[in-house]
């Protein structure tokens, strides 16, 4: 499952890589036709998230409207990419960049931490058994 409203970061060496990826929680509270499928869904996440390399937060409602909504953004060493429904657009120009790794660090602030993100995950888990 991939949450159009995701956010993520990555940056290092191959071998060394850490991913950090935020996901809004209307996109794990929106279920999947099949039971089956979303109980599937949801517990790949959760088994993501317990990997070494891998951090998931989930942004709470109560974190209000934010400048990263309506898409999601990927941010690497020294680029950003903007995906939509539509479209996409690869930011190289660093001011540009560090002002969505700033509005990207806000919204990590702002999400669960990690251990409440994946209570809450492995609880939606237990919620949607089929």
């Amino acid at each position: 499952m991939r949450s159009r409203t995701s956010t993520g970061s990555s940056c290092g060496t191959r071998r060394r890589r850490r991913s950090c990826r935020s996901t809004q929680w209307s996109a794990l509270r929106r279920p999947a036709s099949d039971p089956k499928i979303w109980h599937d869904q949801l517990k790949r996440i959760v088994d993501a998230a317990a990997a070494p390399n891998m951090t998931i937060q989930v942004i709470p409602f109560s974190a209000g409207l934010h400048g990263l909504l309506g898409g999601s953004l990927s941010l690497l060493c020294s680029v950003a990419y903007l995906e939509g429904n539509n479209s996409g657009d690869l930011i190289e120009e660093p001011e540009e960049v560090a002002r969505y790794r700033l509005a990207y660090g806000r919204l990590r602030d702002a999400a669960l931490s990690p251990h409440d993100s994946s209570a809450f995950m492995r609880q939606l888990v237990e919620d949607s058994r089929p």
